[in-house]
């Protein structure tokens, strides 16, 4: 992993980090070569910066979750784009949204620990998801690839309060 904008020892840190976030300072620190102090300082001014913002414990929902894993593709009318990725990200079945290329398209990753649960979720999102052009879903047969890591949503809200922030700021410099 290579980050624009840091310098090489920040780089290796953040690799060993994301392999493994529970070493301790100076376990990483023997790792690339540097002090525990240095690690410390140097971690503190990444979260500072907002480079790291948190450390996550991986769950591997296929070992974790019995049930259906489904995906779902929305394509939103424009003026309600925000409005549906809050409703659908709140839902409890639901892993990752992302907002991807086109018009107004969401895709979520969802996974419902019975049949029922998906059953009851699909009723609900097709009659109750105001603001929606089309919806597509489609059920996975089994994983090819999984890598897990660790995204936290950001509600419109919050990245309103985020913006606000920031702007106040700025004025005051």
């Amino acid at each position: 992993m290579q980050i624009d904008g840091l310098d090489e020892l920040d780089n290796k840190i953040l690799s060993v980090i994301k392999e493994n976030a529970r070493l301790s300072y100076s376990e990483i620190g023997e790792k690339v070569g540097v002090s525990r102090v240095c690690v410390k300082n140097r971690m503190a001014i990444m979260e500072q910066k907002g480079v790291i913002e948190g450390y996550y414990t991986k769950i591997n929902l296929d070992s974790a979750t019995e049930g259906t894993r489904f995906f779902v593709e929305i394509v939103t009318q424009p003026d309600q784009f925000e409005q549906v990725v809050d409703r659908i990200a709140s839902k409890g079945v639901i892993r990752r949204v992302y907002a991807v290329s086109g018009d107004c398209r969401i895709f979520a990753e969802g996974v419902a620990p019975t049949r029922s649960t998906y059953e009851v979720f699909l009723r609900n999102l097709r009659i109750n998801l105001t603001g929606v052009r089309s919806i597509t879903v489609t059920e996975a047969q089994y994983a090819i690839k999984n890598t897990y890591g660790g995204v936290d949503y950001v509600s419109l809200e919050q990245r309103k309060n985020r913006k606000e922030t920031e702007d106040n700021q700025e004025n005051q410099s």
